[in-house]
């Protein structure tokens, strides 16, 4: 209700600072692939820095120093939730900061929140959530943000039945950030066992 919107605005708004960066490939969304119209993934330009979105980025996170960061992309439509024959819809992951995938206070952080998310979607759409699989990849900015020590939250768009255009995963999106934000902002998404985030299935390729 009206109410409860209030109370949910005026918590963010009292606790956190928020930053919006646009859309960091441009090129690619226009032209539904991952290079930019250089053939350069900007998304594994994150040690690099060929390019001149990918430095706006990075100078942006160094300045800013969040304590979280959320990175948004779209995925293929052919990925499942596990071993299942359901689309993944929603694809999280909180991204290894090393090679041995260890667990620090802030990636911690980042299973906790994306537990929380998955515990509260599985009752919208059911059998449709995964997770990535989180071998390090140092030239991703998802996991030099995690290295760097901002709790990052990896959320991924992939499909859902009849909504080829994802105005349904749109309306996910929203509320997965807005739930998000929310808990991070009343701090209670601390109370998350991390057995949720491991719940989670990975993406698989039942539908390929």
């Amino acid at each position: 209700d009206t109410s409860s919107l209030k109370n949910i605005k005026e918590i963010i708004l009292n606790n956190l600072t928020l930053y919006f960066l646009p859309m960091v490939n441009p090129d690619g969304a226009e032209l539904f692939q991952r290079e930019n119209i250089y053939n350069i993934d900007i998304n594994r330009d994150a040690l690099a820095l060929q390019t001149p979105e990918g430095r706006i980025l990075m100078e942006s996170f160094k300045k800013i120093k969040p304590e979280f960061s959320f990175n948004l992309h779209d995925q293929r439509i052919l990925y499942s939730a596990g071993d299942t024959n359901n689309p993944a819809t929603l694809s999280f992951l909180a991204p290894a900061f090393n090679k041995e995938k260890s667990i620090n206070t802030k990636r911690e952080n980042s299973m906790k929140v994306i537990g929380a998310l998955y515990k509260v979607f599985s009752k919208y759409i059911p059998g449709c959530i995964a997770r990535y699989s989180d071998e390090l990849e140092p030239r991703a900015y998802g996991d030099i943000f995690q290295s760097m020590g901002s709790s990052t939250i990896l959320i991924e768009s992939g499909g859902s039945k009849n909504d080829t255009e994802k105005q349904f995963i749109r309306k996910l999106n929203f509320t997965a950030i807005l739930t998000a934000l929310y808990m991070i902002a009343d701090n209670n998404y601390e109370d998350n066992e991390l057995s949720l985030y491991e719940d989670i299935p990975y993406n698989g390729e039942k539908l390929f």
